[in-house]
């Protein structure tokens, strides 16, 4: 190799040990800005009155990621009465793409409310998230996939699922609006509950699924003032698919409702019921309908899918509105109140 070779050999040798350095300054004083911006907002939400403790923070991942830490994590917020406990909190990044972050929650935590405490174990809870660049840190998209599930109360009920799917989605074109779509399988709801819903015992004890497309219109967007300030609150949902599935009985929706400042609904659904004449007796079982009422709303809805000439299925539009679900004239109860806490 001549003389000539030789210098540019340096050169580029010498230009690969700044791009190192440069590389190396770049992730440790970003390193240090994770670890200084997660103190500075738990010292932020103490000064607000919340419990927030996280036993250690770190960073680590050089040189091309940011894999962080906090073990353990505590937070409690004194608004809402709402706690959380988890013994180790994860979250990572590509050094290059610090906006998308992956999300890792351990296999056992706590949640408290003001009425009780709850285990959480899940065998697999990871999650996807993409952020706009910002300090607002407003998400764009989320994926979670969430194994098997389970949740213990201290006041006496248990629940549990085989696994869920979860994405959210914000659309550009409408401000405020996410995208949803969630599946869910294997669910058992608490023993008192679904004894409840069914007294008789006709059903398994099991949901076999329910899916769900539809979009959501928030009056504020999906940042980091929605855990530091307060909860976006819907304004319009409009349902695309719904199916759930228990046992023999299936149901289908769709619709769209608008909600108001107190969380109460209005607007309608389509509602498509196979085997409807036992979500009656259900119904009639559990005490949500009356035995009169239940037997004029069969008589009325057998009426209409003898029309149809599917007897074992019906479609049928519910209103919302007043805060009451009403099948025409007739008030079936009330309807959910969806202001979030």
């Amino acid at each position: 190799m001549g003389r000539k070779g030789g210098k540019a050999m340096r050169f580029l040798l010498s230009l690969a040990v700044l791009a190192a350095l440069a590389w190396s300054g770049y992730w440790a004083l970003a390193a240090r800005g994770i670890e200084r911006g997660l103190a500075g907002w738990l010292d932020a939400r103490r000064a607000e009155g919340w419990a927030a403790d996280a036993g250690r923070i770190s960073v680590t991942g050089f040189p091309a990621r940011f894999d962080t830490r906090l073990a353990p994590l505590d937070l409690a917020d004194p608004a809402t009465g709402l706690a959380w406990s988890l013994p180790w909190f994860g979250f990572s990044a590509h050094s290059h793409r610090p906006q998308r972050v992956t999300v890792r929650w351990p296999e056992t935590q706590r949640i408290a409310t003001p009425t009780e405490r709850i285990e959480v174990t899940a065998e697999a809870m990871t999650g996807a998230l993409a952020f706009r660049p910002g300090l607002a840190l407003e998400l764009v998209s989320a994926q979670l996939s969430i194994g098997a599930f389970g949740l213990v109360s201290d006041a006496g009920w248990r629940a549990s699922m085989d696994g869920a799917e979860i994405e959210t989605a914000a659309l550009d074109e409408r401000p405020g609006a996410q995208r949803l779509r969630l599946s869910a399988s294997g669910m058992r709801p608490p023993e008192k509950l679904v004894a409840t819903l069914d007294p008789a015992g006709l059903l398994p004890p099991v949901f076999q699924q329910v899916a769900i497309e539809a979009v959501a219109v928030f009056d504020a967007p999906w940042d980091r003032h929605a855990v530091e300030d307060r909860r976006p609150q819907l304004r319009q949902v409009e349902i695309g698919r719904l199916d759930a599935q228990w046992g023999d009985l299936a149901l289908q929706a769709a619709g769209r409702f608008d909600v108001d400042a107190e969380g109460q609904p209005s607007g309608s659904l389509t509602l498509r019921a196979t085997n409807w004449r036992e979500m009656i007796a259900l119904a009639r079982g559990s005490g949500r309908l009356s035995a009169p009422l239940a037997d004029r709303l069969e008589e009325a809805l057998g009426l209409l899918a003898g029309l149809s000439g599917r007897p074992g299925m019906l479609d049928v539009p519910l209103r919302l509105a007043l805060g009451q679900v009403w099948l025409g004239p007739v008030p079936l109860g009330p309807a959910p109140n969806l202001r979030l806490r």
